[in-house]
């Protein structure tokens, strides 16, 4: 039984964002009907033959709406504009709006859905390492495939809600609330701290999380992130003496400053050249470090790992023939039978008010997917090490609203108190490495025990089976596995993006594969053990490149510093900066010579003014500052100002989507280590005396609130 089945759903949208939304609904059992005009699918793009497969289509009737009848039995409806949906219509139904900026402003000629003029206004463009500085076009529409799958989320979450209210409500997730879900790491920044340059290469910032060409011309991606992994990488490669140089001081983190970089890059660079790839793959693997061949798409795409997780599969289309196309990327591992729970919401706080979700893992994508959910109002507790996680610094936006539980899982007395936390959890996420909850006995049986409801989701590099399954992965090494950097690098060098696409996309997804498994439990007390990877999202994410029919368009490929496929979508300088232009050859009859020439010389405003005349797409190249500063923003919501414990002014992401009768009021601040040690213990029984024990033995850490220190680009 899928967790989805008896649902309708209707889709009303244009774009990628809320096609690519309702048909992950269909994917998971929803009947999915799809309003569009006659002749429509003639001109269907590869991305919408991926995101409409599994819909039936119908047509709209002559004023361009569906007839009325439509809606009555309707659980759920996709739209653009909150107009499309006729007055009057049942309470139940819960509308979700997926707007290209907000419901009622798009900052760009013809208010059309692209997410390439998002990559260029939200900062991604500005923020990618590059040969030149300038910005760069990236090639796959990230944040619009992000936008989609956190509007499939946010819509499963109100599902959810109404299993207990019996009522419907309007959701909105809009382009700005993507930019918040896929670049807010790029927003969590001290105010006033200026933009780096980022003429730094291609390769970025840090030399031991970057790729090298080998000897036999092939390229190898070091994954060593980390102060375990980078000193086991200078270990590996004989290159512990880089330490001892007085530029470095002893410290890792100097291997990567702006200072040194280059030079410690330069002597990797001359290394790598001695051997061929596979030779470096051997011993790095050795040494247990996150490691590749770069691949192309294609290579990734035929190969075992994703064949061995379902990630290939192919379907009969009606008017395209055989098609073949990135499978799922949630796939269930166990099920098992109980009684259909629903969550009781405590506060109105939120569609999740409720649940309780535990929380285990370091760095990104399973934290980050968990604090999603907690941006909905659920209960996330951070479990970490008394040390705490790593990443909790640098990443401090990856665990906004959560709670930390620091506690030593190694000890009895460790995993006595947290089978406690278990027994109250909904749901228990973790990002370990494949085995490493069963070793620490939390597999599903031993979860089943403490708590037959208890939903379990995995969130591993490679996936539960395959000949990587057990290997270490970080997002950039699945961009050089899966061949994203070969199609941003086109002809050049294979580019390692800036931003953690892999992660972000990963952790959407993650939370998605959460509130499905609510929603399976509420409705069929269906209890599953569900699994996503970074290898499932690293095809997930090009899907417009790996769906594959006879006849198909050739995908776009970038090259050295890539600025667009055409003259007409394309970035352009001005006098002071650049401009994205996205120019529609059916509405505009401009040549690419007049196009350029028109705009050179111009200020960013000018040529914005001017392609505003004449009917075509621009914004302005923006940086992370820039975007910051913008008061739109800030007036609605979608960015934050706060203060640090120790006074730093700092901005951050606001609000990740928008719910009409359940809103959100979570805090915005991370946890410090061990700041809810206590109040957690407490809520599950123990003592004061009792939790002091603990923190004297070493099994738990107490702390308090985040003192905020701030870091600059760590790519």
């Amino acid at each position: 039984m899928q967790p989805l089945e008896k649902l309708r759903i209707l889709d009303l949208t244009a774009g990628l964002a809320g096609r690519l939304a309702s048909g992950l609904l269909a994917d998971f059992g929803a009947d999915v009907v799809r309003f569009e005009t006659a002749g429509e699918s003639a001109t269907r793009a590869p991305r919408f033959v991926f995101t409409d497969h599994a819909k039936t289509v119908k047509h709209l009737t002559a004023n361009g709406t569906p007839p009325a009848d439509e809606f009555a039995g309707a659980d759920v409806c996709f739209v653009d504009h909150p107009d499309q949906v006729p007055a009057g219509v049942h309470d139940r139904l819960i509308v979700v709006v997926t707007p290209p900026y907000t419901a009622d402003r798009v900052p760009w000629e013809g208010g059309g859905e692209s997410a390439e003029l998002l990559h260029a206004y939200f900062g991604f463009a500005a923020v990618q390492a590059s040969f030149s500085g300038r910005p760069v076009d990236h090639v796959y529409p990230y944040i619009t495939v992000v936008q989609g799958v956190w509007a499939a989320t946010c819509a499963t979450a109100a599902l959810l809600e109404r299993e207990t209210s019996g009522l419907g409500q309007t959701v909105e997730v809009n382009g700005v609330h993507a930019a918040n879900v896929f670049l807010g790491f790029l927003y969590a920044r001290d105010e006033g701290s200026p933009d780096p340059s980022r003429a730094i290469g291609p390769g970025g910032l840090n030399p031991l999380y970057t790729r090298y060409r080998a000897a036999d011309g092939r390229w190898v991606f070091v994954g060593a992130l980390g102060p375990k992994f980078a000193r086991a990488a200078l270990e590996a490669t004989g290159s512990l003496h880089l330490l001892d140089d007085d530029r470095v001081g002893g410290r890792l983190d100097a291997l990567w400053s702006n200072a040194n970089h280059a030079w410690v890059r330069e002597h990797f660079t001359e290394y790598f050249a001695s051997k061929p790839a596979t030779d470096w793959i051997a011993a790095l693997e050795a040494a247990d470090i996150p490691c590749t061949i770069v691949q192309g798409r294609e290579e990734w795409f035929s190969g075992p790992q994703l064949a061995a997780n379902g990630m290939i599969r192919e379907i009969d289309h009606p008017e395209l023939g055989r098609v073949r196309m990135p499978g799922l990327p949630v796939a269930t591992v166990r099920e098992r039978r109980t009684d259909p729970t629903v969550p009781v919401a405590a506060q109105g706080n939120g569609p999740l008010d409720g649940v309780r979700i535990t929380s285990l893992g370091t760095f990104v994508a399973g934290p980050y997917a968990a604090a999603l959910l907690a941006e909905l109002g659920a209960d996330v507790v951070k479990v970490e090490p008394p040390a705490g996680d790593p990443w909790r610094m640098v990443g401090f936006v990856y665990n906004r609203g959560t709670r930390s539980l620091a506690i030593d899982l190694s000890k009895d007395a460790g995993r006595e108190a947290f089978d406690e936390v278990v027994r109250r959890s909904d749901v228990v996420v973790n990002n370990f490495r494949l085995g490493v909850m069963e070793r620490l006995g939390y597999g599903f049986d031993r979860l089943a025990s403490l708590n037959p409801r208890a939903i379990s989701v995995g969130v591993t590099a490679y996936g539960e089976s395959g000949p990587l399954a057990a290997r270490p992965g970080y997002d950039t090494v699945l961009q050089a596995a899966a061949g994203i950097m070969t199609a941003q690098g086109g002809d050049g060098e294979p580019v390692v993006l800036s931003q953690p696409v892999n992660d972000h996309t990963t952790a959407v997804v993650g939370a998605f594969t959460m509130v499905l498994g609510l929603l399976d439990r509420a409705r069929f007390g269906i209890v599953r053990q569900l699994s996503t990877s970074l290898a499932a999202t690293s095809a997930f994410l090009q899907l417009d490149a790996l769906t594959d029919y006879a006849g198909r368009p050739a995908p776009v490929t970038g090259g050295d510093d890539f600025t667009g496929p055409d003259a007409l979508n394309h970035i352009h300088p001005t006098s002071d900066g650049f401009v994205r232009v996205q120019a529609d050859p059916g509405r505009v009859d401009i040549d690419p010579a007049t196009l350029a020439s028109s705009l050179a010389g111009r200020t960013t405003d000018d040529a914005i003014a001017w392609c505003d005349s004449h009917q075509i797409a621009a914004v302005k190249v923006r940086t992370a500052s820039e975007v910051c500063a913008d008061t739109y923003l800030h007036e609605h919501g979608l960015l934050h100002r706060a203060v640090s414990a120790s006074g730093t002014a700092y901005t951050q992401p606001g609000r990740f989507a928008k719910f009409s009768r359940t809103p959100q009021h979570p805090g915005f601040d991370a946890p410090g280590l061990g700041e809810h040690t206590q109040e957690l213990l407490t809520e599950v029984g123990y003592t004061a005396e009792r939790i002091q024990t603990l923190a004297s033995d070493s099994v738990v850490a107490t702390g308090l609130p985040l003192n905020l220190v701030f870091t600059p680009l760590y790519r």
